[in-house]
């Protein structure tokens, strides 16, 4: 039961030394070691030590790289490193006991097998629409970034070729690199951002389309080299006609059968909103493993069929969810990291430091350093041609400069075709790490997404005129928040006069898809059911319909992008449509028996409050307004609305939204705005509170003569007395409005003390104090709550990121 290794060719000149390894097939699992058996000369044994032993280094490594900006490529590679000839592999007993030649041919198999389905998976969620009607700038950044590296590559590696080193001069090893470090590969750049929280930032949707257009382009030259090589080495004209029938035939099959077989699985044997069914799922990864092994078989890449199959389905729902759900959530998450590790385990530091090969490497590195820095001053000046400032154009470049195990996979390729060398390979693996390691901090250094809705200008409803047109961003998670949203706007008083401009975001998780989605609304031509996005603008088109003519007017947009980047898009579309309102629903909901919380949603709330370019609302709804006493059968189920107003930015923010109400054409609202002051606040009283008395006295003013508005005043000692007096009125009514008050009011002693000792048991602070009360509060579930907050100027910070 012995094992053989024995080598066929040096390891100095080979990646992987050719080897014969004879042992006993029956060596697979040990009956113990209490038995006499050594384990790990076993299979199985050897196996799951192997896969253990990378993942938890990987991960305790992870914890600590992360924390320096570094992607789990980097921390994967090194982990390799580390277990490789460089560092522990250096004790031979040690590597022949963890990375035998056996052992290391069974990882390596799986680990292909990973890589085979991530690159199907990654296919399969590649937006191709995106190709449609590219942004300029992500087609000439995209352009000028290939072009400019190649221009300056193959001259220099032309006029020194006779000065390198043999085993450079004579192989196209210089070439095929120049073509790689020029291009970007989608997948590895959509992996980045995604872990950047950069997906869908402006400066990333046109990283991601700029990749796809070079990568897509690759593949199709990838396609046509391989099959010029194995034409130019065909010994016949038969054999070359089989060659380009055999790939011919598999595009076809690609596109006349796997992709109309992909669309009835997803449309016509899945419900919508389903994942795959088992067998379906089990069709598909076995027609991924298959298009693999067919493009191996004729001579091509085992990457190019995954690949070709992946693009020719359907993403999103339900193949690219199920995906994700399935495949990448489990099986690629754990042999993709074996997979980089045992790239970064051939990598030999040791032998860079001979004197003798120190210019073999120096070499190489020149030409990689040529087209890393021709890559970046391509795209820098292609962006600064296109009038983006010089720190953008900066961390563009630096994006599409970033690189992973796209690159990590054709340096192996070129090791397995020999046409390089163990030292190529080393200086090669190295460099793509370090490329990275470096990239991605400065990313996070020099971008700051959120940083141009700090600089834009505050849009807020105080200071518009008074019957301006007041534009509304509504943000919606699920249908489940049309209803209360839509009661919330017939509510707020539009008329011809004072006009609402609306715009209907429907937020969703990205699920299934590479590159994330912000666009215009438009209705599926297809004949089936109606989406859920679908849905909602159906009920907010219904409210423009029976709003007066030119009262109310719809734009809906529909946005997919990750949890915790969401908040990006929100903003964006705020910015952009010039809105002087958010409207996001509460992270809470109930239906009357029990409450439940989204803190997803929780969490991108409170990122809107902080970055949002103007004011933002909270709606906190119970979904019982029409059950209350005060309801009434009008179309409206929010009839009679306070209004607590205690002073500050965000009081007369939320004063100036109900001053519209009773201007609307709804007759039957009804709007009472409570002033609650302290007894002795004139003593306290400063600027801010001389603004809080001139807003109200124009309330007052434009309304002394309206029946429907009522104006109370209450005098309390302190903020235990305020809780009294919100608690007493707030049960007659059916909707409240406050500020938010979080953290404005250091310089107002007065309007403090109106809320003293209120937030020591704060559940919700992204509410506010006020706010937070009344959603606690025990007739908290018949009475719906819109918290307001006014955005604070440029150079103030919102509190809401320190809760």
């Amino acid at each position: 039961m012995s094992v053989v290794s024995t080598n066929l060719s040096s390891s100095s000149a080979a990646v992987k030394p050719v080897a014969a390894a004879c042992y006993d097939n029956n060596l697979v699992n040990s009956q113990g070691m209490f038995l006499g058996d050594q384990p790990l000369r076993f299979s199985l044994p050897l196996l799951l030590t192997q896969v253990s032993l990378i993942l938890v280094l990987s991960a305790g490594a992870h914890l600590v790289l992360r924390r320096l900006g570094q992607s789990r490529f980097v921390t994967h590679m090194l982990v390799g490193i580390v277990l490789g000839p460089s560092v522990l592999g250096r004790n031979s007993e040690l590597r022949g006991v963890l990375f035998s030649e056996r052992g290391t041919y069974i990882l390596e198999s799986i680990s292909l097998v990973a890589l085979i389905l991530f690159l199907f998976s990654m296919g399969v969620k590649t937006d191709l629409t995106l190709l449609r009607r590219p942004s300029g700038r992500a087609v000439a950044v995209g352009l000028t970034g290939s072009i400019v590296p190649l221009a300056v590559t193959l001259p220099v590696f032309h006029v020194l070729q006779p000065t390198l080193p043999e085993d450079l001069r004579g192989t196209t090893l210089i070439t095929e690199l120049a073509v790689r470090l020029s291009l970007s590969s989608f997948p590895v750049i959509a992996d980045a951002l995604h872990d950047l929280d950069l997906l869908n930032t402006e400066l990333g949707r046109i990283a991601l389309t700029a990749s796809l257009i070079t990568d897509v382009t690759s593949w199709f030259l990838r396609a046509f080299f391989a099959g010029a090589y194995l034409i130019t080495e065909a010994k016949s004209p038969v054999f070359t006609t089989q060659i380009l029938a055999s790939f011919f035939g598999f595009v076809l099959f690609v596109a006349f059968v796997a992709r109309p077989v992909g669309r009835y699985i997803a449309h016509k044997r899945t419900p919508a909103g389903d994942l795959l069914s088992e067998g379906s799922f089990v069709v598909v990864v076995i027609a991924a493993l298959l298009s693999a092994l067919v493009t191996d078989a004729i001579g091509f890449k085992y990457m190019i069929g995954p690949m070709m199959l992946g693009l020719a389905l359907p993403g999103g729902m339900p193949i690219g969810a199920t995906m994700t759900e399935r495949l990448d959530s489990f099986f690629i998450a754990l042999f993709l990291p074996v997979y980089m590790a045992l790239s970064g385990y051939r990598a030999d530091i040791a032998e860079l430091t001979k004197e003798e090969e120190a210019e073999k490497w120096c070499a190489l590195e020149l030409f990689v350093a040529l087209c890393v820095s021709g890559k970046l001053v391509g795209c820098v000046a292609a962006g600064l041609f296109l009038a983006m400032p010089f720190r953008e154009a900066t961390v563009l470049a630096l994006m599409l400069n970033v690189r992973g195990i796209v690159e990590v996979a054709a340096i192996n390729n070129w090791g397995d075709t020999m046409k390089a060398t163990s030292e190529h390979y080393s200086v090669l693996t190295i460099s793509m790490v370090a490329i990275t390691a470096v990239s991605t901090p400065l990313i996070k250094l020099l971008y700051d997404p959120s940083g141009r809705f700090a600089r834009a200008k505050r849009r807020n409803i105080e200071h518009a005129r008074p019957n301006a047109d007041l534009r509304v961003l509504a943000c919606l998670y699920s249908e489940d928040h049309a209803a209360p949203l839509i009661d919330l706007l017939e509510a707020s008083g539009s008329s011809r006069d004072a006009p609402m401009s609306l715009i209907v975001l429907h937020l969703t998780e990205l699920v299934g898809r590479a590159a994330s989605v912000l666009k215009p609304h438009r209705r599926a031509r297809s004949s089936g059911n109606p989406t859920p996005s679908d849905r909602i603008v159906n009920a907010f088109r219904h409210l423009e319909q029976q709003a007066a003519m030119g009262a109310v007017t719809v734009s809906p947009y529909v946005a997919q992008a990750p949890f915790s980047s969401m908040h990006h898009d929100v903003c964006a579309v705020a910015h952009s449509r010039k809105a002087n309102l958010i409207l996001l629903p509460f992270h809470k909901s109930s239906d009357g028996a029990r409450a439940t919380a989204n803190n997803q949603i929780r969490s991108i709330n409170r990122a809107v409050l902080q970055y949002a370019p103007c004011s933002v609302a909270i709606l906190v709804d119970h979904g019982l307004a029409a059950g209350s006493a005060c309801a009434t059968a009008a179309n409206s189920m929010l009839q009679r609305v306070a209004l607590y107003f205690l002073g500050g930015p965000d009081d007369r923010e939320a004063l100036a939204y109900a001053a519209r109400i009773p201007d609307g054409d709804n007759t039957g609202m009804t709007l009472t705005v409570v002033r609650v002051k302290l007894r002795d606040w004139e003593a306290t009283a400063g600027p801010e509170e001389a603004r809080d008395e001139q807003a109200l006295e124009e309330f007052w003013s434009r309304h002394r003569n309206n029946q429907r508005v009522e104006f109370v005043e209450k005098t309390v000692e302190d903020g235990e007395g305020t809780a009294a007096v919100v608690r007493s009125m707030s049960e007659k009514f059916d909707l409240l409005i406050v500020g938010r008050r979080d953290g404005e009011n250091d310089d107002m002693e007065g309007s403090a003390a109106l809320t003293s000792g209120l937030s020591e048991w704060s559940e919700c602070p992204e509410l506010g104090v006020l706010g937070d009360m009344l959603a606690t509060a025990e007739f908290a579930s018949k009475v719906s709550i819109l918290v307001i907050q006014q955005q604070p100027p440029k150079n103030a910070t919102a509190g809401a990121g320190n809760n």
